[in-house]
């Protein structure tokens, strides 16, 4: 597969440049505390929830209801994208998630804050054109957000429930 880079490095270039970089810095400043086959988990499934999400969404059939970057080819800040923020804000989202945690249902708590700061981003992030609507709605968003933290909880959960039984006793 060869990715095509972009014809011009624009605001949408450099805002996503900026973004990658500010979130590979965060990893790397935090402490490690989620255990790393837990961690490459929940960073592939956020990647290709993404993936599978805006490739349904933003291919031409059947819906095609926003486009990514400046084209709609799958190109190398496509790839970019899908490599690095989508895997590392699920990564955050289950990091905060094991460092405070919560009981249900205070747990909703935590989803709707992570869905809220989700929904204020993608808004950022249509300014520097990241995303383009073509009839999506930044309202419909939210529900998407939450469905996905949700998943991200119960994936977590189950990992780190049968972790514990995968280690030598």
């Amino acid at each position: 597969m060869i990715l095509i880079p972009p014809i011009y490095f624009d605001a949408n270039e450099g805002f996503a440049t900026i973004t990658m970089m500010a979130l590979i810095l965060l990893y790397c400043m935090l402490p490690k505390r989620i255990p790393l086959p837990i961690a490459l988990l929940m960073m592939i499934f956020n990647s290709y929830l993404g993936r599978a999400v805006d490739n349904i969404l933003s291919t031409d059939y059947p819906y095609n209801v926003y486009e990514i970057m400046d084209t709609p080819h799958y190109d190398l800040f496509d790839f970019l994208l899908y490599s690095i923020p989508f895997p590392l804000v699920g990564y955050f989202y289950v990091y905060f998630y094991d460092k405070y945690p919560l009981r249900a249902p205070n747990q909703f708590i935590h989803i709707l804050v992570w869905a809220i700061a989700s929904v204020g981003f993608e808004a950022l992030a249509v300014t520097f054109s990241i995303f383009q609507y073509n009839g999506w709605e930044l309202s419909y968003s939210f529900p998407v957000y939450l469905l996905t933290f949700a998943l991200n909880t119960i994936l977590y959960s189950l990992a780190k429930k049968h972790y514990k039984n995968w280690q030598p006793q």
